[in-house]
């Protein structure tokens, strides 16, 4: 790949683009425009910012040029991705990251570029049109005002120093080209020659190398996140995968060990929140056995020093390099945050830099973030900005960061020059990839692929019938009355342990009819709720710097959603008195307050922070959280009277309870449905909480829904559940 291009390439995706011509596009570029203290040249493809040139991507210089030419207009998302990518499919994200160059490029005081929410970008800067110099007639020439969409402007001469400035603009092209640094943006692998390393019908994830690239290391099971199934290896170009591991426990990020001769794991203690890190001989012939508890993503970075995430109060968890023995332990990297988590981190070849994957204040996937090894900086986001970031990886030479990121809604592999170079989108299309393991030469990596999909179902009366046709159903809410199933409609599927951001548009389907209509185009939603009388919805939106925001509207949408004023958190929930119950951020951690609609009224509704708000019981009496217990104690779910007292513990992290919106029975564990006793809002809980499966499933009456993520809806009989199909196996990907 060419890293440098002396003659650069013409602009690619205009031809095709509504807002310029065909015909227009040979006068179109021999035009400079002027905006600030920019000079844009479309001919030579240059930025310049005085008289220094500004280094941009071909797709950043293009869409650049788009948007200015278009001055004051506004351009559609898609109408940008047709004139960008008229010949490739494309995520948003990559317009995103985009706009993001660009911003970084110009600046943001003052703002030329215009994000219109949910619909598009305009430039807003004052744009001049100049006319195409060539560098044998620069002296004494003029300039003019030209159109501008549909707007005239009177002629204006220029300066001798901007003629002089246009001049040293085209001799620096043309005599110093070849010293310009350009990025040249590769063709994504043809999938022809991705190369199926696993053939499994269920789910293969979390790839991992070793040394020498002979053996793979991976996690047959479900999830993404936190693998529910074993650990297995297999000798690469064509072994026999080999079961290593035989165990119940929750298992994660295997990684091999310097020699090779050991995998080490990540187990998951749910009941006491424990991270702990186990290792297993790689080709067999010996039982896993413990190696350091409260030490989870480990990575070997020495042939007896490691680096890993250690939780150091609460859920606050850090990176730590240290010996085996831990003698020496140090922080690298701890969020700001209290709440925040760092979950992963990979070491740069040259020992000075780490990559790392984050949780925010509301247990959401970050950016990646690039800290220094020494631990003396908070470092910076890298990698795609607008989605979420759950594993990256370094090229051998320590040139390339790649990541596995889904700024557009489907998770892809991006990867970015070392330390802030421009991106670049390696996969694309219907599939979702997670995990990067990069050989040892460079010239490929191993992810895992998947094809999945979910749909939205309903039990009730008549059955089981499907709900959400096309795309991936998520988040499902029943209206109170029944008639109703209300959902978002995302791109990427629902995962239990995926934990990123997921928004989409608001859907609502009758029941009776089976119609399903859209609540309100072009507005992504990150969460939402709905009232108790059934009129209203609460729903939850970030806006363009990832600000959030509240806004409440009617359900019969007889008028527009209203923003509640002076109000930013997250998790919304109708609760008594059509209150709006939400996680809030307040010094080193979070409160659940609530709030009148109108935004009136805030205040704490608990004095105790909570780390995951859960549901609201239908009479108003209680609202279940995950909380640390008393005196630091691990985190479980415990059901808060609002009204005052002691919290009463349901159970460790899996035992989240909800209920039926007639209040007369509790969904427990997400699978167990219980009748609750006369006048009483919680089932009979064991002191301490459950302890097992088992205590819920020997309640009183209480019986399993087969199904995945079960909402109860308005009786015991009715509920919402996913259904869906999923296939994840290995690839290897050749580099371009």
């Amino acid at each position: 790949m060419s890293e440098k291009t002396p003659n650069p390439a013409p602009a690619e995706g205009f031809s095709d683009s509504p807002a310029v011509p065909k015909h227009a596009l040979g006068q179109e570029k021999l035009r400079f425009y002027e905006f600030g203290p920019f000079l844009l040249d479309p001919a030579e493809r240059i930025l310049k910012r005085g008289n220094e040139i500004v280094p941009l991507t071909p797709k950043a210089f293009d869409t650049l040029h788009l948007l200015v030419r278009n001055s004051g207009h506004l351009l559609e998302k898609d109408e940008l991705l047709r004139a960008l990518w008229p010949d490739t499919f494309v995520e948003e994200g990559s317009l995103s990251n985009n706009i993001f160059l660009l911003r970084k490029a110009l600046g943001e005081d003052p703002a030329f570029i215009e994000t219109v929410p949910r619909r598009g970008y305009r430039f807003v800067g004052a744009v001049v049109q100049l006319p195409h110099i060539a560098s044998s007639h620069l002296e004494g020439t003029s300039g003019g005002r030209a159109k501008l969409g549909n707007t005239e402007s009177s002629g204006v001469r220029r300066s001798p120093a901007l003629v002089a400035s246009i001049a040293a603009l085209v001799s620096a092209l043309l005599v110093g080209g070849a010293a310009l640094w350009w990025y040249n943006s590769s063709r994504l692998p043809d999938r022809s020659q991705w190369v199926q390393l696993t053939n499994f019908a269920d789910s293969v994830t979390q790839p991992a190398l070793s040394a020498d690239g002979r053996m793979l290391a991976f996690v047959r099971g479900y999830s993404t996140w936190v693998g529910t199934g074993q650990i297995y290896v297999k000798m690469l170009p064509d072994g026999e995968p080999v079961q290593l591991t035989h165990d119940a426990a929750l298992k994660t990020d295997p990684t091999f060990s310097p020699d090779g001769s050991q995998i080490a794991y990540t187990t998951l203690n749910l009941r006491e929140f424990s991270w702990d890190t186990v290792v297993s001989p790689a080709l067999g012939g010996g039982d896993p056995r413990p190696l350091l508890r409260n030490a989870s993503g480990l990575t070997w970075i020495g042939p007896k020093d490691v680096m890993f995430s250690e939780i150091k109060a609460g859920v606050h968890m850090g990176i730590v390099a240290a010996e085996e023995s831990r003698i020496g332990a140090r922080d690298v990297y701890l969020p700001a945050d209290e709440p925040g988590m760092a979950h992963r981190s990979y070491l740069s070849p040259d020992r000075k830099w780490v990559l790392l994957v984050e949780m925010d204040k509301d247990h959401y996937f970050l950016p990646c973030r690039l800290v220094p090894m020494e631990g003396n900086s908070q470092g910076q986001h890298v990698g795609p900005l607008g989605g979420s970031c759950t594993s990256a990886a370094w090229s051998p030479d320590g040139k390339w960061m790649y990541f596995t990121a889904n700024p557009g809604g489907t998770s892809h592999i991006w990867r970015q020059r070392f330390p802030d170079g421009p991106l670049e989108q390696i996969t694309s299309g219907p599939t979702e990839e997670d995990g990067i393991a990069i050989a040892p030469d460079g010239h490929s990596f191993v992810t895992s692929v998947a094809l999945q999909s979910t749909s939205l179902w309903v039990h009730d009366a008549k059955g089981e019938h499907q709900i959400s046709l096309e795309g991936n159903g998520t988040n499902p809410k029943f209206t109170p009355d029944g008639k109703k199933l209300c959902y978002l409609l995302a791109k990427e599927a629902t995962n239990d342990f995926a934990w990123y951001r997921n928004p989409g548009e608001l859907h609502c389907a009758d029941l009776q009819s089976g119609r399903s209509e859209l609540f309100q185009r072009g507005f992504p939603i990150q969460d939402y709720d709905i009232s108790a009388d059934g009129q209203r919805v609460v729903m939850w939106t970030t806006d363009r710097d990832g600000k959030s925001q509240f806004w409440v509207a009617p359900l019969d949408r007889r008028s527009a959603p209203v923003q509640i004023p002076n109000v930013e958190g997250s998790s919304p929930t109708f609760g008594p008195g059509n209150d709006i119950f939400f996680r809030r951020f307040e010094s080193t951690s979070t409160f659940v307050y609530r709030v009148h609609p109108d935004g009136t009224g805030l205040r704490k509704a608990l004095p105790d922070p909570i780390f995951v708000l859960g549901s609201v019981s239908p009479e108003g009496r209680w609202i279940v959280g995950w909380a640390p217990l008393p005196a630091n104690g691990p985190p479980a779910h415990q059901a808060f009277p609002l009204d005052g007292g002691p919290a009463v513990v349901i159970g460790p992290t899996h035992t989240f309870l909800s209920w039926s919106l007639d209040g007369h029975s509790a969904l427990v564990a997400g699978s167990y449905l219980v009748p609750l006793p006369a006048g009483e809002s919680l089932p009979r809980i064991p002191k301490g909480g459950f302890r097992s499966e088992e205590e819920i499933a020997q309640l009183p009456g209480a019986h399993r829904i087969e199904g995945e993520g079960v909402v109860l809806g308005p009786s015991a009989d009715v509920y919402a559940f996913y259904r869906g199909t999923i296939q994840r196996n290995l690839y290897r990907i050749p580099i371009p």
